[in-house]
């Protein structure tokens, strides 16, 4: 068979080595793209039984800003999964809207922070009140943009006790809402690309990093490192990653099917601001390996057309499974990629600048520091 393949590429005029100089790149380059998301790793289920055992107390910590839309969405699937013990906080950061409104309504208490301190970004600064006024056994952040399964507060807890000491984190699967939202397709399959934990080779990899719309933590071993008041976290947007490396070990979980969020439902404008503010930062917790791999692959994306037109339909077709397994992408994104990849180009671009350069983001009616 090899024979007849080399005798295929010397009649069209291009020899075994020609064609291993001309495709090879493409190829490691498409590889490295299926290595880096090999594999979707859920957050466990737990016994549904009603004689389900005793869990230790949770307590959901849910800093909103302005989110008075997606409280009633994620909520009600909280408040049915509680248990005696646990607490369900909303801590309304400074909201234009109905937000505390809209979290009463629906079960939570609601809780006030004052204006962050000097040194101190708003979502570390509403974490850290809320974790302070609640006394559960273990702590849970969520998104208010998440949707979740009646069953989270469950398995969070099951986690959290099975790692003891370890952050627990999830990132949910994303549910575009409208064709701009498709546009977040490379950002949210680098996001798991690079953290290691889904590659080929991720039961070998110790994460240092961790996901910002659900993290859930042991409450000694968050109050031991600090929390979110610790130096290295009230200042970060990414406080997410900064709470991993401070306690020192992460367990990381992928949200498909059943944790979901909607990402950006605000438009173009909303999505550009939200991953200029995150994606270069995030980019410094990436492993060199899979940060190259990555690369890599983007590269096979833009070159491989270049080399033969129909290199694009393997690459449209990997594109479209590995998008699935970060998020309901529509199709026509995959067919179309090229329009996603330079939106993603463009914001991480816009994000290195505003970094190196320390450049001030808005993000929900705050000027904050790229960096």
């Amino acid at each position: 068979m090899a024979m007849n393949c080399f005798a295929f590429i010397d009649v069209s005029g291009v020899s075994a080595t020609d064609a291993l100089t001309t495709y090879g790149p493409w190829l490691v380059g498409w590889l490295a793209g299926w290595m880096l998301l090999w594999r979707l790793r859920p957050l466990p289920g737990v016994d549904a039984s009603p004689q389900r055992p005793t869990r230790r107390s949770v307590a959901v910590i849910i800093p909103a800003r302005d989110e008075a839309a997606a409280l009633p969405v994620l909520l009600p699937p909280l408040l049915a999964g509680s248990r005696p013990g646990d607490e369900l906080v909303v801590v309304d950061d400074h909201s234009s809207d109905s937000t505390s409104t809209i979290a009463l309504r629906h079960g939570a208490r609601v809780e006030h922070p004052p204006d962050p301190p000097d040194g101190w970004l708003g979502k570390p600064n509403a974490c850290w009140h809320g974790a302070q006024s609640s006394t559960a056994e273990i702590l849970a952040f969520i998104d208010a943009d998440v949707v979740p399964p009646a069953d989270l507060i469950d398995r969070i807890a099951a986690a959290v006790t099975t790692h003891d000491g370890e952050v627990v984190s999830v990132q949910p699967w994303h549910r575009p809402g409208s064709w701009t939202e498709h546009l977040s397709l490379f950002c949210n399959v680098t996001a798991l690309m690079g953290v290691g934990r889904f590659s080929i080779i991720g039961e070998r990899v110790a994460p240092r990093t961790a996901f910002g719309p659900v993290l859930a933590i042991d409450r000694n071993r968050y109050e031991h490192i600090g929390g979110h008041a610790h130096r290295e976290v009230r200042s970060r947007h990414t406080e997410d990653i900064a709470i991993a490396r401070q306690a020192g070990s992460a367990q990381l979980y992928t949200g498909a099917p059943d944790i979901a969020f909607r990402m950006y439902p605000g438009g173009l404008g909303d999505l550009v601001r939200g991953w200029t503010r995150s994606l270069a930062t995030g980019a410094r917790s990436v492993r060199w390996w899979a940060a190259l791999g990555t690369v890599a692959w983007i590269w096979s994306l833009t070159a491989g057309p270049t080399v033969a037109w129909w290199l694009y339909l393997p690459s449209a077709l990997q594109v479209w499974v590995l998008g699935r397994r970060a998020g309901a992408f529509s199709p026509w994104a995959a067919i179309a990629y090229p329009i996603p990849l330079a939106v993603f180009a463009w914001v991480f671009v816009r994000s290195a600048i505003a970094v190196i350069f320390g450049r001030r983001v808005e993000w929900k009616r705050r000027q904050v520091d790229a960096r």
